[in-house]
C-alpha cells in the first residue's frame, strides 16, 4: 500500500541507498490506524529476520507468543523511545503484524514511514512530517543518526543507553555514597564503573554526568553541572589560596566552624572572599583576582592557560551522558531513580572563553582544613547550567527513559 502514502517515496530512496542502510517501508491504513495494528509486510519481514530481530514463520499464533522490542520514534533532533509489538493473531491465517505503542501520537494515517533496524532496535522515521523529511535530505541531526560511519559510536551510545534503561526500569536504587557524590557513584556502580576522578570519560569514551531534579517529589533548585575539573597553571597553588584568602566559618549541616574556602567564582562579580575571575583575551589567559575592599585596587591569584582549558574541556567531553535522576528519602536513606538523558559530543572549544567571560560558565573552589588539621579540597571545578549545555554543544540529543 505504499501508493496510498500522502509523501512521494522517490526522493528518500536515494537518501537510504547513500546511507547504505537496509530499510523497510510502511503506510499506516485508515482502519489498521484506528485498531492499531498493521501488516508486516514481506519487506518489513526481511529486514527483521536480517537484522536477527524477529522470525515470523517460526512464531506461533496467539497473544501468548507475541513479541515485543525496543523501538524509538525519530523526530527531527531527538528520539522517544517505545516498543514494538510482532505478533501473529488466531484469527485468519495467523498474517504477520506489527504495532508500535504511542504511534498514533507520532504519526497520521497514511503517512510514509521508514524503518531501520540499529544495534536491535527498530526506529520509526515519519517521512511525511517535513521537518524530519528535511533532517534527513539536508543533514541533520535525522541523517547523522542514520549514518553508517557512525555506527561503532552509536552502537557504544545505544549500548550504554539499553544499560541505564535497565537500572530505570528497576526503581528507586538506594544510594551507595553518603551525602552529594550519591547520585552518581550509585549509578556508576549500578553500571558496574569503579568511581573515576582521573581525567578521560567514564564508559568506554563516554563521560558520565548526573545531577538531582527532583526531591522528594519537589523540584530541586537549579544546579550547575561540572564540566571538568582543573587547578590553575600558575600563581597561588589551591593549598595557599586557602591559606591566603579563607575564613573561619560555619559549614552547612554541622555545628562548628572550621577554616574553609567555599564559593562560586564568576568574570566581574566579586565573591564573599573578595575573589573573582578576569579573561585576558589578548593573552589568552583566565585569572583569579583579589579586589581590596577598601581601595578597590585588584591584583593577580592564579592563572590558567586558555589553551589547556579548552584540551581540558575536549579531553573530558568528546562524548557525554548528562543524567537526571529524581531523589527519594526511603526508611532514611536516600534514593534515586534516573529518568532523563541529554547526549552531547564533540564541545565547541572556541566558545569556551566567551562563556566564561559572560558568566555562563563559572569556576567553584571547595577547600577546607579539618579539625585534624588536615587539608582537603574537592577540585577546581568549572560549571555550568543544564540549560545552557546547548551553547557549548551543538545539537545534544534527549532520551526520556
Amino acid at each position: 500500500m505504499l501508493s496510498a502514502a500522502d509523501a512521494p517515496l522517490e526522493p528518500f530512496l536515494v537518501q537510504f541507498a547513500q546511507l547504505n542502510i537496509p530499510v523497510a517501508f510502511l503506510v499506516p491504513t485508515q482502519t489498521g490506524y484506528t485498531k492499531s495494528i498493521m501488516d508486516a509486510t514481506a519487506p518489513v519481514r526481511e529486514l527483521l529476520e536480517d537484522a536477527k530481530v524477529h522470525v515470523y514463520e517460526e512464531q506461533l499464533q496467539g497473544p501468548e507468543s507475541k513479541k515485543k522490542v525496543d523501538a524509538y520514534f525519530v523526530y527531527p533532533d531527538h528520539l522517544e523511545k517505545t516498543e514494538a509489538s510482532l505478533y501473529r493473531p488466531k484469527t485468519k491465517h495467523g498474517d504477520p503484524r506489527i504495532w508500535f505503542s504511542g504511534l498514533k501520537q507520532y504519526c497520521n494515517p497514511y503517512n510514509l514511514l521508514a524503518l531501520v533496524v540499529i544495534d536491535d532496535a527498530i526506529y520509526v522515521v515519519d517521512l511525511s512530517n517535513p521537518d524530519i523529511a528535511q533532517s534527513l535530505i539536508h543533514d541533520g541531526y535525522v541523517r547523522s543518526l542514520l549514518r553508517a560511519d557512525d555506527a561503532e559510536e552509536s552502537i557504544i551510545e545505544r549500548e550504554l543507553l539499553k544499560k541505564i534503561q535497565v537500572i530505570h526500569d528497576k526503581g528507586f536504587l538506594p544510594s551507595v555514597t553518603e551525602g552529594d557524590p550519591g547520585v552518581g557513584d550509585t549509578l556508576e556502580h549500578a553500571l558496574g564503573i569503579n568511581r573515576n576522578n582521573d581525567k578521560n570519560p567514564d564508559y568506554k569514551g563516554i563521560e558520565l554526568k548526573t545531577l538531582r531534579a527532583k526531591r522528594n517529589g519537589k523540584a530541586k533548585k537549579t544546579t550547575r553541572s561540572t564540566l571538568f575539573s582543573q587547578v590553575p597553571d600558575g600563581g597561588l597553588k589551591y593549598r595557599e589560596i586557602l591559606d591566603a584568602y579563607g575564613k573561619m566559618q560555619i559549614p552547612r549541616n554541622m555545628d562548628k566552624p572550621r577554616f574553609q574556602l567555599y564559593e562560586t567564582f564568576r568574570v566581574a562579580h566579586v565573591n564573599g572572599y573578595g575573589l573573582l575571575l578576569d579573561v585576558d583575551e589578548a593573552g589568552d589567559r583566565l585569572y583569579i583576582l583579589y579586589q581590596d575592599p577598601e581601595t578597590g585596587k585588584q591584583t593577580r591569584v592564579s592563572w590558567w592557560d586558555m589553551s589547556e582549558l579548552r584540551k581540558r574541556l575536549l579531553q573530558k567531553h568528546p562524548r557525554t551522558f548528562w543524567i537526571t535522576a529524581e531523589s527519594e528519602m526511603i526508611s532514611g536513606v536516600e534514593h534515586f531513580l534516573y529518568t532523563k538523558i541529554l547526549y552531547t559530543k564533540n564541545p565547541n572549544a572556541a566558545l569556551l572563553t566567551p562563556l566564561l567571560a559572560s558568566g555562563v560558565i563559572t569556576v567553584d573552589l571547595a577547600a577546607h582544613i579539618t579539625e585534624a588539621g588536615k587539608y582537603r579540597d574537592h577540585g577546581v571545578l568549572f560549571k555550568i547550567e543544564k540549560k545552557n549545555l546547548p551553547l557549548l554543544f551543538a545539537n545534544p540529543e534527549e532520551f526520556i527513559l
